[in-house]
């Protein structure tokens, strides 16, 4: 509060002295400010028809491009699939991620698009048609009981049209990106002539005005300055930066525009990037994240003295549950397994759903050997505690474990392999049981 009333204090000691200068100066500032709010509305404008096109697109279009990732390996996991729940569950997959693509779609088609873009959308709305004609050939011989032919459709027959819906989409993302990326260089460029005209200005008033040329180049120049240094830095791909500035006129107005511009970008590549790399039911690292980890791990395994170990945990009884209970069941069921999991290992370690009802653990350095096999007993034992899923409900999940210590020489995909044969191990030996390998 006491910052505010300083600043405006301050504004009204500027304001005494430009009035106490002579008309003719008065006349030069006044062309400056003209010119100044001219060319500062345009930029406001500019930065508005941004976030309101281009970058509301981008965020639209990021949805789009995850939906379309989720449904073709939904696609080819149904096929793989007996009838049963998880036929169904990628079923659902399919029918939900068709509905978000098309409202997305619907959505893009009422943004005011240019032309190019709006090329873009329909060559990737008529790839998208193809990819369901093609797909759904697939899925009714998957129905038929025919995998082999349905596996042949989508490996074979339309795997260019779906590789040809990816490449659409990114080609559209990549359009909008370049879009905001043009955008962000053109409002860069006409910030730089803005200040350059102005400080022309502010140069012929100089001559007789040092002072009020001063004052006014401390409230233009400057937040402009800011405002062109942070353009700078998103032309180079450094979102992290904001425009910090109090203020009510146009240069204020433009700053906020850019600061929201710059929200809404970081917001969706950092989306963009975490469901790539995490497990949309429980928000656990997946595959690919996991295997980033294991690899950081190696120079702990291959030094000894921290071991490095992979636990993999298989669920008993899933299908049963979901039988018995719905698959909403299946899921709570799947979310207690994650909480567990995570409270039952430290920060360092990674806990992973790969996929169904089976999750991974990577210890990363425990004190010894000995220290692992008790950690996998421990959890064993806590997965084992009853869930109350709802009144008059409770759900008594097991699980079986398989755990491999990693010496860091041997291959990821072997360490894995290794952990699953352990794992598979536990299941014949009697379930609800840890085996080493």
């Amino acid at each position: 509060m006491f910052g505010r009333v300083r600043r405006r204090v301050a504004d009204l000691r500027i304001a005494t002295k430009i009035v106490s200068v002579s008309l003719v100066v008065t006349a030069i500032f006044t062309a400056s400010g003209v010119v100044g709010l001219v060319n500062l509305q345009r930029l406001v404008d500019e930065q508005d028809r941004e976030y309101r096109v281009n970058v509301v697109a981008l965020d639209k279009m990021t949805t789009v491009r995850s939906a379309v990732g989720a449904q073709l390996e939904a696609v080819l996991a149904y096929i793989l699939s007996e009838p049963g729940f998880y036929r169904d569950t990628y079923a659902e997959i399919i029918t939900e991620s068709d509905q978000d693509i098309d409202a997305r779609i619907a959505e893009l088609r009422a943004i005011a698009l240019p032309q190019s873009e709006q090329t873009g959308l329909k060559a990737f709305a008529a790839t998208v048609t193809m990819w369901r004609t093609a797909r759904q050939a697939a899925l009714d011989a998957a129905n038929a009981g025919d995998q082999q032919k349905a596996a042949q459709v989508v490996l074979v027959r339309s795997e260019a049209i779906a590789r040809a819906v990816k490449d659409r989409a990114n080609s559209f993302l990549d359009q909008l990106v370049e879009a905001v990326a043009d955008g962000a260089r053109r409002a860069k460029a006409n910030g730089i002539r803005n200040t350059q005209l102005t400080a022309a200005l502010l140069a012929a008033g100089a001559l007789t005005a040092i002072l009020l040329a001063v004052l006014t180049a401390r409230a233009i120049s400057r937040p402009l300055r800011e405002v062109v240094d942070v353009l700078a830095r998103v032309a180079r791909g450094d979102l992290s930066r904001r425009v910090d500035m109090d203020r009510g006129d146009e240069v204020g107005q433009m700053g906020r525009s850019l600061n929201e511009t710059l929200g809404v970008l970081r917001a969706a590549f950092e989306e963009v990037h975490h469901r790539a790399s995490h497990d949309g039911l429980t928000g656990l690292a997946n595959r690919a994240l996991l295997r980033e980890r294991i690899a950081a791990a190696r120079p702990n395994a291959a030094a000894g003295n921290r071991p490095v170990a992979m636990l993999l945990i298989d669920l008993d009884g899933f299908k049963q549950v979901n039988d018995a209970y719905g698959h909403n069941a299946g899921d709570f069921l799947l979310t207690v397994v994650a909480e567990r999991l995570l409270a039952g290992v430290r920060t360092a370690d990674t806990v992973a759903r790969l996929g169904g009802d089976e999750f991974a653990v990577l210890l990363d350095g425990v004190d010894s050997a000995e220290d692992v096999y008790l950690i996998a007993d421990r959890l064993c034992t806590d997965l084992q505690e009853p869930a109350v899923y709802r009144d008059g409900c409770v759900i008594t999940p097991r699980a079986s474990i398989g755990v491999s210590v990693w010496d860091g020489e041997t291959p990821i995909d072997a360490l894995m392999h290794d952990a699953d044969q352990a794992m598979y191990a536990a299941k014949t030996g009697g379930k609800g049981r840890v085996v080493h390998a």
